[in-house]
């Protein structure tokens, strides 16, 4: 089965179609456990060796996240759960789009931790609740694959919620993220200012600016104080 069927888009039916709820540690624990029995000698997983029937029980939640500048990773493949948090088709959009502002400057230290390290991450969600939200929690993990030197570093992903989304979209808020290394004995292949950011704790942040390079931006994630440039 080709890749490309990884999930549907709007208006999708079968297993993708099926709305987020119970079983968000058996969706993880599926697609967790899939990418590690496609470990051989220790080696990460190639992306053309995924094939979606390995995951079927959590196609809604599955996706492939592809690194195109330092902290920043974007949809190539995303099932239901991103429509419905969304509103719309979440493929080629970035990972963050789903996440509200403090949590987005987390998760581009953690991105990079997981394509560079590597690293896997398995981090705790909710969403803000209010008129038309109800409560929404879940998990979030990401898997490194290898990379074949075409290509971007792509990570496999899930996205498991439990609970309503509701009738208007949703932004996904997290507290600290440690991703844990795949090889505790392996070098850190990330260049020093980004092993910086992890020694420094949540406030940093990497952006890219219109012109589409990067920099790194210290972040005072409580607001009390302008951004600085690194």
């Amino acid at each position: 089965m080709a890749l490309r069927f990884f999930g549907n888009g709007p208006g999708g039916s079968g297993e993708d179609s099926q709305p987020p709820g119970a079983g968000c540690a058996a969706m993880i624990a599926e697609v967790r456990g899939y990418w590690q029995a496609l470990r051989r000698d220790g080696a990460l997983p190639l992306r053309a060796e995924i094939d979606p029937r390995g995951i079927a029980g959590a196609l809604s939640g599955a996706f492939l996240v592809e690194r195109i500048a330092p902290g920043v990773g974007r949809l190539r493949i995303a099932g239901s759960s991103f429509t419905e948090l969304l509103g719309m088709d979440a493929r080629g959009m970035p990972l963050s789009a789903v996440f509200d502002p403090v949590a987005r400057n987390r998760l581009a230290v953690a991105l990079d931790q997981c394509f560079l390290r590597p690293a896997i991450l398995d981090a705790p969600l909710a969403a803000e609740t209010g008129l038309g939200r109800p409560a929404l929690t879940g998990r979030m993990i990401l898997l490194p694959l290898a990379s074949d030197g075409t290509r971007a570093e792509t990570a496999l992903g899930c996205l498991a919620l439990s609970g309503t989304v509701g009738r208007q979209p949703r932004r996904l808020i997290t507290g600290a993220l440690s991703p844990e290394s795949v090889d505790p004995g392996a070098p850190d292949l990330r260049a020093p200012a980004l092993r910086m950011l992890e020694a420094a704790g949540p406030q940093f942040a990497v952006r890219p600016t219109r012109s589409g390079t990067s920099y790194l931006q210290l972040v005072d994630l409580d607001e009390t104080s302008a951004p600085h440039r690194v």
